[in-house]
């Protein structure tokens, strides 16, 4: 099995392009750690720029970690062999320091199992200081809510890591000595940063219902932890910075356009989590395509709005003038262009997504979408008359305020869509396909919807039977969806707190089995997902500050109930309205 391993290593190395891995002799040994599989892991723009961050360093030397694949875990016969670092090959316990970069809450589970398989004790108080690793973990899913992983964490990065991480590896460097220090003596330089929250420095209290009682921070730590942003994202180019055949994406080179979205969308976390909105300037992105052409004729376009972005027309235009291959993630149906269109359909496109995520203008509106159906058919029409054949379409089900007429408007919306295609179809002489993804709705912290219960697994399971028995009948359209079973599992490690460690250590010895680990956990954290929360309930992820004032939050959330609408964010960033703006310190370059 080892033989194995090591030569698919070797293979993923050789077939990787782009950036080459710099070692330091001697310097800090940093496994970046990707809680999924390797293909999953490099797709994350996230993941592949902190590489770069730590790779370019003279003082670390930064080598990447993944979950094997599912057929290597089933075979391995030593479990250790498994988790090893691609570029060198090095057991975890050889490096200095463990990086977790978790994007998803069900990754949570990977991170203790990587550990466990490590041969790292998962919680950090009785991991032996200058034994085993440190563990430090960053990402959006920790940004959103630190809490679930934080009793395996020495360290948790809040926030965008760009300027944040290089800050704390400077201070950790000043520390006199060759290895890296204990934490006792590393904590001491990193409490006063904005950013860094040292999960072992606070204790939560909870009262007899289970609820977060107070926290209490240990003697100069502060009450609440700043979420870092950059005001500049042109400083930092997120941009592919390794390609690589096996990821979705295979050769394409990816660039980022925008950070947050001022659009408002009550269910989006990313809107929230990184706002407020802020643009790559157009000389920055084109310096981006210009690198990114030397190694790939495919370009994809990446951002939380991409075809919000105000300069859009000059972009694609010097890309169609550099013979670039186009590709973008999902566009919002009142923001299509015929520039853009035009040259999606001359980079070989044959598929586009657009993101409805309700069937029916009442729940649109209480989403906050400001999409009409006259513009989502008109999108699809305009879609289909470029000559682009195939559709996918985003809904959401078991979102709040939901009724049966708002699953029955999902039906008859994509019926609507469906006619659109057939016209266009006979005019062309071919139909193409529409893909219906339904997913379900998951509350998320530090959005207006963090206090609204989740559906349950009967009523979801329901409302996508509906949809897909309906739809089923219809010619060339498929109806997609993901599970309510992990839905509801991913909204328990969303909203919770640390008690969870038990749990996904329970998991983990379970070898994955939840449903058996979640029938012996004391605390009843199957049924948090469905809970109401209080209007003044402190929540976990009150531990973060940084974000939109929460009464804020909770005025969107009752004009998400009477379906009012919330205009957009300004262009400058001088609002007062949710707060974020307005807050000094964010990071050093803020004014």
């Amino acid at each position: 099995m080892f033989r194995a391993l090591e030569d698919k290593r070797k293979e993923r190395l050789a077939s990787e392009y782009g950036e080459t891995w710099n070692p330091v002799p001697g310097g800090l040994r940093v496994a970046l750690v990707y809680p999924n599989t390797y293909r999953v892991g490099m797709s994350n723009l996230g993941f592949q720029t902190i590489y770069h961050l730590l790779n370019r360093r003279s003082d670390v030397s930064c080598e990447r970690v993944f979950l094997p694949d599912r057929e290597e875990r089933e075979k391995a016969g030593n479990a250790g062999e498994l988790y090893r670092s691609l570029e060198s090959g090095s057991l975890l316990k050889s490096f200095d320091v463990l990086a977790f970069s978790v994007s998803f809450e069900l990754d949570y589970v990977h991170l203790v199992e990587i550990l466990v398989g490590g041969g790292i004790p998962p919680l950090q108080k009785v991991r032996r200081p200058g034994h085993d690793p440190q563990v430090w973990i960053g990402g959006v899913a920790v940004t959103l809510n630190p809490e679930p992983p934080a009793d395996f964490a020495d360290l948790i990065f809040i926030g965008e890591a760009e300027e944040l991480l290089p800050e704390a590896l400077d201070r950790v460097a000043a520390l006199p000595g060759s290895s890296l220090p204990p934490p006792e003596k590393i904590f001491p330089l990193l409490q006063d940063l904005s950013g860094i929250y040292i999960p072992s420095a606070y204790t939560f209290h909870y009262d007899s219902r289970g609820r977060v009682r107070k926290v209490d921070p240990a003697p100069g730590f502060p009450e609440q932890i700043s979420r870092r942003w950059i005001r500049d994202p042109a400083r930092f180019p997120t941009i592919s910075r390794i390609l690589t055949p096996e990821t979705e994406l295979n050769d394409m080179f990816l660039i980022e356009l925008d950070r947050g979205c001022g659009r408002h969308c009550r269910f989006c976390a990313a809107g929230y989590l990184y706002r407020p909105p802020r643009y790559r300037p157009l000389r920055a992105v084109l310096e981006s395509v210009r690198e990114g052409l030397t190694l790939s004729a495919r370009i994809g376009l990446v951002g939380t709005a991409v075809s919000d972005y105000p300069q859009m027309e000059a972009l694609v235009k010097s890309l169609r003038l550099s013979g670039a291959r186009l590709s973008v993630s999902s566009l919002r149906a009142d923001s299509l262009t015929p520039a853009l269109l035009d040259a999606l359909v001359e980079s070989g496109h044959k598929t586009l997504t657009l993101a409805p995520e309700g069937g029916s203008q009442r729940m649109r509106d209480r989403m906050n979408k400001d999409l009409t159906e006259e513009m989502i058919l008109g999108a699809a029409a305009q879609v289909f008359a470029a000559g682009i054949l195939n559709l996918k379409l985003y809904f959401m089900v078991g979102l709040p305020f939901e009724e049966e007429s708002d699953i029955h408007a999902v039906v008859a919306l994509v019926r609507e869509i469906r006619k659109i295609q057939l016209a266009e179809g006979r005019i062309r002489g071919r139909i193409g396909k529409i893909t219906v993804s339904l997913n379900c709705f998951v509350p998320k912290p530090a959005t207006p919807f963090q206090w609204f219960p989740m559906n349950k697994k009967d009523a979801l399971t329901n409302k996508i039977g509906y949809i897909k028995k309906n739809l089923r009948r219809e010619g060339n359209i498929t109806v997609i969806h993901d599970l309510p079973k992990w839905a509801i599992i991913q909204a328990m490690l969303a909203r919770g707190d640390r008690r969870l460690s038990a749990l996904l250590l329970s998991v983990v010895r379970d070898q994955g089995n939840w449903s058996r680990a979640l029938r012996r956990e004391p605390l009843g954290a199957g049924a948090w997902p469905f809970r109401m929360r209080d209007r003044l309930e402190i929540f976990p992820w009150d531990i973060v500050e940084g974000g939109c004032r929460r009464g804020y939050l909770f005025q969107e959330y009752e004009r998400a109930e009477a379906g009012k609408y919330t205009p957009p964010c300004p262009e400058d960033l001088r609002c007062r309205r949710c707060g974020i703006c307005t807050k000094p310190g964010q990071t050093e370059t803020a004014e």
